[in-house]
């Protein structure tokens, strides 16, 4: 079971371009079965929207958040879960340019991709065998956290993808591959996040509406 709890968690439903100012953040807790994710888009636009796609034509039924238009009556997804309880969190991210591998495939159009990603996958396995076949270094400045009912998740870098499985995982602005833990802790967001967890969680609305302003950052 795997919960994507919006009124409470999408505290600051913001989309901006990610850069190196952005101050998102994002945790997931597993207990007992259950698994709850949630983001904080703590950005300047203050446009949200929420919307939701049927499933058609072989694709995945999906509900998306986002503000940034890509065209007529459409934007750019920062987080969404689909109908099997896959979700992803997008943030903004540091990572120097490395050499791409030529084999892989372009990204034409990046904010249809992730959208693409939602609507084709039900497990971070199958997102894995997904964006493993593309070229990401258009995602420079992202990083994406994907995570499944079971707790499981998948960290996607621009060069790399990292599993996990641990029960409680807070993500904020940096790619995990290339950042020490004495660096993360600089951001505010994600040492108020971790630092609230050490004293136990659970996944009631209440506690994660308690975390999900403990690791806001008001702008």
């Amino acid at each position: 079971m795997i919960r994507l709890i919006l009124p409470l968690i999408f505290v600051a439903i913001a989309l901006i371009k990610p850069n190196l100012v952005s101050s998102c953040s994002m945790y997931k807790l597993s207990h007992d079965g259950k698994t709850v994710v949630g983001c904080n888009e703590d950005a300047w636009r203050t446009t949200p929207h929420i919307w939701f796609e049927k499933g058609i034509n072989g694709n995945y039924a999906c509900c998306f958040t986002g503000s940034r238009s890509i065209g007529a009556n459409k934007y750019a997804a920062q987080s969404g879960m689909n109908e099997h309880g896959l979700t992803f969190s997008r943030l903004g991210a540091y990572h120097p340019f490395e050499q791409s591998d030529k084999s892989k495939k372009l990204i034409e159009h990046p904010d249809h991709f992730l959208m693409d990603v939602m609507r084709k996958c039900k497990t971070i396995e199958e997102v894995y065998d997904f964006v493993d076949q593309y070229d990401r270094s258009c995602f420079i400045a992202d990083v994406f956290v994907y995570i499944e009912p079971s707790g499981n998740y998948l960290i996607v870098e621009p060069y790399r993808l990292i599993r996990g499985n641990e029960t409680t995982l807070v993500q904020a602005n940096f790619c995990p591959s290339i950042t020490s833990e004495n660096d993360r802790r600089k951001q505010n967001r994600y040492k108020d996040g971790q630092d609230f967890l050490l004293n136990g969680y659970n996944t009631s609305p209440e506690f994660c509406r308690d975390l999900s302003n403990e690791m806001h950052v008001c702008r």
